[in-house]
């Protein structure tokens, strides 16, 4: 998993830099020099370049996973279609929907149901690896939610 932490998703955000724009991929989708790109291709660059990974990842755990990723697709002949090259942080749901773009997950939660759900994972890790895993995760996850925070306590101890 390339975002393996709870804050790993509160930087995959549109809206958060003086600019306006974090330029964070939130999409799953690839361009060329686009950087709102989950994968980015520059033009003559001779690269692939992932925007979501973070920091916290484990560097040979999404290598892993990527490389399969890749090898996968040209096993089965998938077609990416064409690169992206608007700016999609300005495009609406409906205009992502007809690309065939989807969201990123947007916390670790739906990014542990997503990694549960693709056979690939498993087959990479191996079953005791990635039962753990999944297992570790899904337990931060719930230790998270289940955690009272200072913004809750301010916002809405005041109401209640």
């Amino acid at each position: 998993m390339i975002a393996p932490t709870v804050n790993s998703y509160k930087r995959l955000v549109k809206q958060g830099s003086m600019s306006g724009l974090t330029w964070a991929p939130i999409f799953a989708c690839y361009g060329d020099n686009n950087r709102t790109n989950m994968l980015r291709i520059p033009k003559g660059g001779g690269r692939v370049e992932c925007r979501a990974a973070d920091s916290a990842s484990n560097p040979y755990l999404g290598g892993a996973l990527m490389l399969a990723a890749g090898l996968e697709g040209i096993r089965e002949g998938l077609d990416p279609g064409e690169p992206n090259r608007d700016n999609l942080y300005r495009l609406s749901e409906a205009d992502l929907g007809e690309r065939g773009i989807t969201w990123l997950p947007r916390s670790l939660g739906e990014a542990v149901d997503a990694l549960e759900a693709d056979p690939l994972v498993s087959e990479v890790f191996g079953k005791a690896m990635f039962e753990s895993f999944v297992s570790e995760k899904r337990s931060e996850w719930d230790s998270y939610n289940a955690h009272v925070s200072s913004w809750e306590s301010d916002r809405y101890l005041r109401f209640f």
